[in-house]
């Protein structure tokens, strides 16, 4: 279930309490369910802690100074601009703390409102639940004040129910042949990774060497095993007869370059051929 699937499935829960039930701040515990007197309770901060309870996603049953104070909610950057939130950083089942009219609480905050999505927001005054639109009631929150001469406007947004953490992209991985700004590369199968300090025998029976950062040596004399080879300008390595300066080398049928005497002879055009090459 995603995030906000389980955000919805809160202000579900309170959707049942709009127009039921009866503030009472003493008998915020029969939300739910009912009371003696066959009444459902509860006041601002209760009908939106026990509807989170209801959904299975509860974090206690806190009054609204409590719901600003503990740590299993986050503060949303909502950018509050004369008492009214970026309604685009607020997901469905934000809850908007509000100043009220006592000094001692944390930021004076007295009040409490959740926000339901598409610019709607629910909550308990001192009637029953009801559902407001979001920009009007937090206008007229910001221009009221209380007997102590602070607006009792929005003080910050809560989050309990964080977005979903959406998974990197996994990254391409590149396979075979790659013309990269430092060379070319050749990528293993799917791996991603290039052949590094490696011979690589082609589907043509070419050889190439690659370097230890994967790129191919070209135009070039390479000794290995204390044996030279020569790599062309296509990086693949060179058999027969190699001009280097003004000297020739042969290179014998797996790339070696010769260093005893070797006996070339004439075929019927008169190309020279050393026999050993082509077994």
């Amino acid at each position: 279930m995603t995030a906000e699937q389980k955000r919805q499935m809160v202000c579900d829960k309170y959707a049942t309490l709009i127009g039921r039930n009866i503030y009472n701040q003493n008998l915020r515990d029969y939300c739910f369910k009912k009371y003696s007197d066959g009444n459902y309770y509860s006041d601002c901060s209760s009908s939106i802690c026990y509807s989170y309870q209801e959904a299975g996603y509860g974090f206690g049953n806190l009054n609204t100074a409590g719901i600003y104070q503990s740590g299993k909610l986050t503060t949303v950057d909502a950018d509050i601009a004369a008492g009214i939130p970026d309604i685009s950083r607020l997901r469905t089942g934000g809850l908007l703390e509000f100043a009220g009219t006592d000094a001692s609480r944390p930021l004076k905050i007295g009040h409490v409102e959740m926000y339901c999505g598409n610019g709607i927001i629910c909550g308990h005054g001192s009637g029953r639940p009801s559902y407001k639109d979001i920009v009007a009631y937090c206008k007229d929150r910001y221009n009221s004040f209380a007997p102590g001469g602070w607006r009792k406007g929005l003080v910050c947004v809560r989050r309990y129910i964080q977005d979903d953490v959406v998974p990197a992209p996994e990254p391409v991985k590149l396979s075979g042949w790659n013309q990269e700004p430092d060379g070319w590369r050749l990528y293993l199968g799917n791996t991603g990774e290039p052949v590094r300090d490696s011979w690589y025998l082609d589907s043509d029976g070419t050889w190439y060497w690659f370097d230890a950062a994967g790129i191919m040596v070209s135009s070039t004399w390479y000794q290995y095993k204390g044996d030279w080879y020569y790599l062309g300008a296509d990086g693949a390595m060179v058999k027969g007869l190699q001009a280097s300066g003004s000297k020739w080398y042969y290179l014998d049928k797996d790339g070696k370059m010769a260093t005893e005497p070797v006996a070339l002879t004439p075929d019927k055009d008169g190309a020279l051929q050393y026999p050993g090459l082509a077994e």
